[in-house]
């Protein structure tokens, strides 16, 4: 009896996650049969400072706790737990916390806080909605803290104040590019035939072009993007999206990229081969 081939057999697949966070996603592809290669866009930079610590000392004051990332969570609590030994997640009254997705909101547990708020839409929009109406409405004078990669999308906490809302921004990491990626990645585009190469945030666009360089052609390849906001990032590079899924999780990109690499045709009818892939 012949085993099923797995769907991703033969294709390459380069990821572009931190090396801390890429297990998951790597694990998922690999178990679907692809090649994976890992190399790191970004790596996480922690800054402390007054600020954070100050924040801290006093974080029970705050109305709401905003994370829009695991990174940001893990070194907030972190930190928390180093300045104030004694205090129990556990026993938090004020503030409310809410995570921008599950992945966050599971990092925060792992923590040991309570979640109050995630949003379905899992980007800084989806927050506000959902804040508003958590709030009735009423965002005027809520204080709010959202300590966040010093590299983040204004919108949120623009939007936040223009409704009201007292919005203390902390940024408590940079997202850098790792020194070794651009020689990695160079020999990787230049010696390697690769499928996919995948895009989980924002930053990973940049520092992967970054990476690159000008002289490289990028549009030959094709990309996935976890959603729409990293997707408009890569778009502004002429990068073109061929997979992103519905749901903007890590588990569900990796359903789309099998998804993608077993239909036979694209939504025109069209079969679809190695050199002529459907892109968004």
């Amino acid at each position: 009896m012949t085993t099923a081939a797995k769907p991703l057999e033969g294709r390459t697949i380069l990821i572009t996650r931190t090396k801390s966070q890429s297990t998951e996603f790597r694990r998922r592809l690999e178990a679907a049969g692809a090649r994976v290669l890992e190399v790191p866009a970004i790596e996480i930079r922690p800054r402390m400072s007054p600020q954070l610590d100050d924040a801290i000392d006093r974080f029970e004051d705050y109305d709401w706790l905003f994370f829009t990332s695991a990174n940001a969570v893990e070194i907030f609590a972190d930190r928390i737990a180093h300045l104030r030994p004694d205090f129990r997640p556990g026993d938090l009254k004020r503030p409310r916390l809410c995570a921008i997705g599950p992945a966050t909101s599971q990092k925060i547990q792992d923590y040991g806080y309570p979640v109050s708020l995630v949003p379905a839409v899992f980007q800084a929009e989806g927050v506000i909605e959902e804040l508003t109406r958590y709030q009735a409405g009423q965002l005027e004078g809520v204080k709010i803290l959202l300590p966040r990669a010093a590299q983040a999308r204004e919108i949120l906490p623009q939007e936040l104040r223009r409704r009201g809302a007292v919005v203390d921004l902390i940024p408590v990491y940079d997202t850098v590019l790792p020194d070794r990626t651009a020689n990695t990645l160079g020999q990787l585009l230049r010696d390697v035939s690769i499928d996919l190469i995948t895009f989980t945030s924002s930053s990973t666009v940049h520092n992967f072009v970054q990476a690159a360089g000008p002289e490289a052609n990028l549009s030959s390849w094709s990309y996935a993007a976890i959603g729409p906001i990293t997707a408009a990032t890569a778009k502004e590079y002429g990068l073109p999206i061929a997979v992103m899924p519905g749901n903007w999780t890590v588990p569900d990109l990796a359903q789309a990229i099998v998804e993608y690499f077993t239909k036979d045709t694209d939504e025109h009818g069209r079969t679809r081969t190695d050199t002529d892939k459907h892109r968004l």
